[in-house]
Order: structure tokens, then C-alpha cells, then sequence
């Protein structure tokens, strides 16, 4: 279900918004970079294949994925404003959005959407853990924290669209083909959030701070630990059996709807 919600971000805390802590902050912070240009893409790749999907019931689920992908997108892009006065976010989004096209230009339909498939696995397990524990959030400023769980609540709601689309045009021979797709989009997507967040530090003095590597060290590692957490449910990924809802996100959903709905 999407929820058509805007949120006042205070440019003045971008920086520091999760918890007055730089490192936690540009961890997230290089996620939103990423997120405009990306789910435009999700949305072209699932709905290249909208007119051939026969079943209602899916057909229904990826009118909801394209409604919710387009509020992320229009809600990350106002975000995206706010970090143009710590980093050049423009330029980040627009190298993001040339390796995309490149994408497009390079690779099949189907090749697309498998790389669709493996980010939203990627968001999926991420949400999750955002949603189990708030300790992720701890002392953020309210809008932002906001933000976040909604968006995450939505990926885990929207989070088996595009692999059931995949399975429905690729048929049952598509193993292959999903864990190619995995394995190209990891070390995509780890470099460029690495790549965010190095940006970050630097326009902020703190690339050259153990202060700050260990700080993000320990928020991705050990506490909360978003990457220690993540590492089993990404690699059920590489099941041939996998499905994403083969993940039990159902407390996590109430969680996060209760926490939006007691803020609408």
C-alpha cells in the first residue's frame, strides 16, 4: 500500500541527524545517494515486462511497487537536496545514473531485472534490520528516523514484486541467471556506497579521523552491526530454491506500521 507522505528534513542536521554521530550518519547518508536513480530503474525493469504478466494478483502488486518506488524516489530526492550542502550529492547521483544507463545500454531486459532482484534483496534485508532493532536509530532526529522506517516497512512490504515477475518471465530455468545477476550487483553496490560514504568524510574533515573508521566500523559491524546481520540472509540469496519470502518479516512490518501510523 503506498503511503503518499513527505517529511521535513532540516538541512542543518544532515551531517549529524543519527544520534549527532557523523559515521552512522554517512552510512545512510550514502544510501539515499544511491536511491533516486536506482529505484527509477527498478521501476523501468519491472514494468518492461508489465504487459506480459497475466496473473491479477501480481499485476496489482506491481502497480504498488511502482506507486511506492516513485514516493521513495521523489521523498530521497528532497533528502539528496539537503546533503548538496555537505557534498557534491548532484555529481554523486549523476555517476550513479551513468553506470545505470550503462546498464541499460549493455545488458538484456531480463539481465536488468535480475539486477532489479538482487538490489531489492539487498533493501529488503536491510529494512529488516532497521525495522528489528531500534538501536540502529538511537537519538536520530525525529524526521529522518521517520523517513527511514517508512521506507523500509515499504521495502519489506513490496520486497517479493520484481523476483515474482522475474520467475514469471525467466520460467523455472533462471537460477543461473539470478545468482550472475547477485554476484555482479554486490560488488556494484558495496563500491559505491563505499564510494558515498569516502565522499562524505571527506568534504566533512574526517577522512583522515580513526575516530570516524571506527565509528562506522562499529555501527556496521558490531553494534547494531547492520553488515554482521545481513551476511546469512543475503547469502539465502544463493539457494535455487530462494524466495524473499522465505524471510519471516511479519513482526517487522507491524513494527514499522505502528510506527508510521503513530506519526501520520
Amino acid at each position: 500500500m503506498p503511503r503518499d507522505v513527505a517529511f521535513d528534513l532540516d538541512p542543518a542536521r544532515a551531517a549529524d541527524w543519527n544520534g549527532g554521530n557523523i559515521a552512522r550518519t554517512a552510512f545512510l547518508n550514502a544510501l539515499s545517494l544511491l536511491f533516486p536513480a536506482g529505484e527509477r530503474f527498478f521501476i523501468a525493469s519491472v514494468n518492461a515486462y508489465r504487459g506480459v504478466i497475466t496473473d491479477p494478483v501480481l499485476q496489482r502488486q506491481v502497480r504498488g511497487f511502482t506507486s511506492q518506488e516513485a514516493l521513495h524516489t521523489r521523498e530521497h530526492v528532497a533528502y539528496n537536496r539537503s546533503l548538496q550542502s555537505i557534498v557534491d550529492a548532484a555529481r554523486l547521483e549523476a555517476e550513479l545514473g551513468q553506470h545505470l544507463d550503462w546498464v541499460r545500454a549493455g545488458f538484456p531486459p531480463l539481465m536488468q531485472l535480475a539486477v532489479t532482484c538482487a538490489l531489492e534483496h539487498f533493501t529488503a534485508i536491510m529494512a529488516h534490520q532497521a525495522l528489528t532493532d531500534p538501536a540502529y536509530f538511537a537519538g536520530a532526529e525525529p524526521a529522518y528516523r521517520r523517513l527511514w522506517t517508512w521506507h523500509a516497512l515499504e521495502e519489506c512490504e513490496h520486497k517479493s514484486v520484481a523476483f515474482d515477475v522475474f520467475q514469471c518471465v525467466a520460467g523455472s530455468n533462471n537460477y543461473l541467471l539470478r545468482v550472475r545477476a547477485m554476484v555482479m550487483t554486490t560488488g556494484t553496490f558495496v563500491g559505491f556506497v563505499s564510494k558515498h560514504i569516502l565522499a562524505l568524510f571527506r568534504s566533512q574533515g574526517v577522512a583522515r579521523s580513526p575516530r570516524a573508521w571506527c565509528d562506522l566500523f562499529w555501527y556496521l559491524f558490531l553494534s547494531p552491526g547492520m553488515v554482521r546481520r545481513i551476511l546469512v540472509p543475503y547469502l539465502r540469496y544463493y539457494a535455487p530454491g530462494f524466495h524473499p519470502n522465505d524471510i519471516d518479516d511479519r513482526r517487522e512490518l507491524e513494527r514499522g506500521r505502528a510506527f508510521v501510523q503513530a506519526r501520520a
